[in-house]
């Protein structure tokens, strides 16, 4: 195992090179999870920062997610940029976010991800069952007569900081098809990497 580059910084300039390309998945990226019964389960979300020492995604605890990233243990981020080819596959603890951070970087929320935090709250759970879309839509309609900018965040919504500890790292960007796999490890002050077989 030999001192590395440090993937995050691979990460952060292989993102702005994808939205410069305007690829669909530039801040996008999707979780895995294994439920409290030990099913996997995946996720799409929007990606947030990408920091020198965590990853920052906001759910809302009502969300099924939220039981399981609370029970502590570890989650696997998947980040695929299909315009520069390379697929990040990171590891780490999940931690609340400060209510501070939380209600700060609420209000940049989208207008349509403060209506559903508040949809939660008053119609009911992330992923629960209603009768039909009118009933959302309906809903979301009413709480429309609030403006978004005017809206608080809910005690439910929340954010999240990743602090990895693992990336995995997939390049496709070899004319042989022989891909460039990589395990980059963090021992707390500084990454290591080992070449695998991809």
């Amino acid at each position: 195992m030999g001192k590395a580059m440090d993937p995050i910084d691979r990460i952060q300039t292989d993102r702005a090179q994808a939205r410069r390309l305007n690829d669909p998945n530039a801040d996008l990226c999707f979780l895995a999870l294994a439920d409290l019964e030990g099913k996997a389960s995946v996720r799409t979300l929007v990606l947030r920062e990408v920091e020198d020492d965590h990853i920052s995604l906001f759910i809302n605890k009502t969300s099924p997610k939220w039981q399981v990233i609370s029970s502590g243990g570890d989650a696997e981020l998947l980040i695929w940029y299909s315009s520069v080819q390379r697929q990040y596959r990171i590891r780490g603890a999940m931690e609340e976010m400060d209510a501070g951070t939380i209600k700060e970087n609420w209000q940049r929320r989208p207008a349509g991800s403060k209506y559903l935090d508040h949809v939660y709250d008053q119609l009911g759970p992330q992923s629960s069952f209603i009768p039909d879309r009118a009933t959302l839509t309906s809903e979301i309609a009413a709480l429309k007569s609030t403006k978004a900018d005017d809206l608080e965040a809910p005690p439910s919504a929340t954010g999240v900081l990743m602090r990895y500890h693992t990336v995995d790292m997939l390049d496709l960007n070899h004319e042989d098809r022989i891909h460039d796999r990589q395990l980059f490890t963090f021992d707390g002050n500084s990454w290591r990497s080992q070449v695998r077989i991809p």
